[in-house]
């Protein structure tokens, strides 16, 4: 199993969610009015503004899925600003 977490410019969320239904992911869970740092400065959930918020979405599903899923989103990730992180990972149920 893999994790994917993208962090994306909130105004993408919803693009994003309709890609990883499009390639069939089995679920993810959206976290919105992300806080951070980086080396391209601080991110405030205050901001008054969607187009200074991120998202993240954490994706949990089979490889072949997951980087179905990257493929698609690399076309986002070329107009906006965001990371996306993968991991191995055991599921406990």
């Amino acid at each position: 199993m893999k994790k994917l977490e993208i962090i994306i410019e909130a105004v993408e969320r919803r693009r994003v969610c309709r890609i990883l239904d499009e390639v069939g992911v089995s679920g993810y869970t959206v976290i919105d009015d992300l806080q951070g740092r980086g080396k391209t400065g601080s991110k405030n959930a205050s901001d008054l503004s969607n187009i200074l918020k991120s998202s993240m979405i954490i994706v949990v599903d089979e490889e072949t899925v997951i980087y179905n899923a990257i493929e698609k989103l690399k076309e986002v990730f070329k107009f906006y600003s965001g990371k996306m992180f993968l991991s191995d990972i055991q599921v406990i149920d």
